[in-house]
């Protein structure tokens, strides 16, 4: 195909080419915008051909808070002690549940906690990690959300400072000692009672939530029918060429909740995108999608703030179809990461799990280019961290990669997150296997696997892009000599492209070893020469030749 750099549809051709080399690097000094960034790139000396391995963080911009929602009218809560007690005595009024102790005790506490940067939230996720925290007030209405809408934030606070995290905890809930918190209300919650009949549960929730919106007393009596949220979250595919371009796809294993004041419930969707909560409720709920599970956080931008989908506030299912917003940049995020954790991977190494001594993946959305001219990069210290970004800087001027509404390129974003977890599942490769070391890493083959892992991965869910990928034989960044290559493809599919092999030769197809993507894992070296070696051995003449051959071509491909 035509050299991207002699292309005269420019920056159209660039995006393809970025869509499958994430670590692109194309950054112009007078493109810095302050000291601070310039010194990052320096250190970094990109012009160093270092990869896009980085070890240095974006930062902070008011950007990451754009999106916030809009707090209204303030809740009385009906679990305070007060409304509770107000319910019991309504009950025993009107003779229900004669000869009962007052169940109403506090069992539970509305808290915040006030972490004071990045590293104390990391540290109360390990202290607890079943703990719902919110970076929004629970016992607030929301004012009307669009799907930009992706997450609170209090102004006044400066950008460097985490926004309070709210949840409820058990009564004697043991608080980490290094995180400062604040006790909102103590409540009582009779549907977490396990001494009381459920019937009396249902009531006095009931009556409690009637006497906090000030009902009258002769609507007290009325009941409603408990019923359980459910419903489908999906997202338009924007992937032009593919089979799934303009259809609605599932977007599976997502956190769903359906949340009543302090009560909430979460449901994951399964293979179509549907999910049902674990509770029933009684009146309208208010449905979200927390873009985050056990395995990763999905971020916005440089902040430590998790993205979110507000979804309406309902009684009846949710059937959501998610298109060009920027929510369809977090489903096709979640979707490529979900991937990588739980999908195909033909058996080579996952990214790092979630475990004691290891931090859940923070995945950092940006709706800006990077400082670093990025699509994308893995932040190879821990905890570690893929970064995603939306725009790209393009003879000084930025550039929407994937649409300024998120409806273009949705599978170049999937291909590009799949890269970054390449990264993740090399660095957790080293980890596991002693005799390798990270720092000996040379980029070229952490680049080159990553290629490898990308291109394989995307085989059934993007057929179009997998085959484009198998013909590519150009040289990416031809000033950048040993910076990256196609050696696994080649390795995989010797008839994507010959490459200068005799294809016309009768026993073409035995001059190559018949590869699987676990077997290349599993002979990785530190260097190009050692990995090319370890491939090598046990192998026939002529197949061991062919191999030769092919880290040859790629060696002087950008000469």
């Amino acid at each position: 195909m035509k050299s991207w750099k002699t292309s005269s549809k420019g920056f159209v051709l660039i995006i393809s080419v970025l869509g499958f080399i994430s670590c692109d690097s194309e950054i112009l000094n007078e493109e810095l915008e302050n000291t601070e960034e310039a010194q990052a790139y320096f250190d970094y000396d990109l012009d160093g051909s270092q990869s896009c391995l980085v070890n240095e963080e974006e930062p902070i911009s008011a950007i990451d808070y754009e999106g916030s929602i809009t707090l209204g009218r303030k809740m009385n809560i009906p679990q305070t002690m007060e409304n509770m007690q107000k319910a019991w005595e309504e009950l025993q009024g009107r003779d229900l549940y004669p000869g009962m102790e007052n169940p109403v005790k506090v069992n539970k506490l509305y808290i915040r906690f006030l972490p004071k940067n990045k590293n104390q939230i990391s540290e109360l996720a390990r202290y607890d990690e079943n703990l719902d925290l919110f970076g929004f007030p629970l016992h607030y209405e929301f004012e009307p959300t669009t799907d930009e809408n992706d997450s609170y934030r209090d102004r006044s606070l400066p950008l460097e400072t985490p926004s309070p995290l709210y949840t409820v905890v058990d009564d004697d809930y043991a608080f980490p000692s290094s995180i400062p918190y604040e006790i909102i209300e103590e409540l009582y919650m009779p549907d977490e009672d396990r001494t009381i009949p459920p019937d009396l549960a249902d009531d006095l929730e009931l009556v409690a939530e009637n006497i906090a919106a000030g009902k009258s007393s002769n609507e007290l009596s009325k009941t409603s029918k408990k019923w359980r949220p459910e419903g489908r979250i999906r997202v338009v595919d924007h992937a032009q060429g593919e089979p799934t371009d303009g259809m609605a796809v599932p977007v599976k294993g997502v956190q769903v909740m359906a949340r009543r004041g302090l009560k909430w419930s979460w449901g994951i969707t399964d293979e179509h995108g549907v999910f049902r909560v674990k509770k029933d409720f009684k009146k309208k709920v208010n449905y979200s999608v927390r873009w985050s599970n056990h395995e990763w956080y999905i971020i916005k931008g440089s902040s430590v703030t998790r993205a979110w989908y507000f979804g309406p506030k309902k009684e009846g299912e949710w059937d959501s179809l998610i298109n060009g917003s920027i929510q369809s940049f977090y489903a096709q995020i979640h979707r490529a990461a979900y991937h990588s954790y739980y999908g195909e991977n033909y058996g080579i190494t996952r990214p790092m799990h979630n475990k004691p001594g290891n931090d859940r993946m923070w995945i950092r959305a940006h709706k800006k280019a990077s400082i670093l001219g990025y699509a994308a990069h893995f932040y190879e210290n821990a905890p570690h961290a893929i970064s995603v970004f939306a725009k790209y800087k393009l003879d000084g001027e930025k550039k929407w990669i994937y649409g300024e509404d998120f409806d273009k390129n949705h599978n170049r974003l999937y291909s590009t997150v799949i890269h970054e977890f390449g990264h993740a599942s090399q660095r957790n490769l080293f980890y596991m296997d002693k005799q390798l070391k990270w720092k000996n890493l040379e980029r070229v083959v952490g680049e080159s696997w990553a290629n490898g892992i990308e291109i394989e991965l995307i085989k059934e869910v993007y057929p179009k892009e997998h085959g484009f990928l198998l013909d590519w034989t150009d040289c990416v960044f031809p000033n950048r000599p040993n910076y990256t290559t196609y050696i696994v493809k080649d390795l995989l599919h010797p008839g994507g492209d010959d490459n200068g092999a005799n294809e016309s030769n009768p026993v073409f197809e035995s001059h190559h070893a018949d590869f699987t993507l676990k077997e290349i894992e599993n002979v990785m070296g530190h260097t190009w020469a050692e990995w090319r070696e370890n491939l090598k051995q046990g192998l026939s003449t002529v197949e061991a030749d062919n191999v030769q051959n092919r880290f040859d071509y790629w060696e002087t491909a950008c000469d």
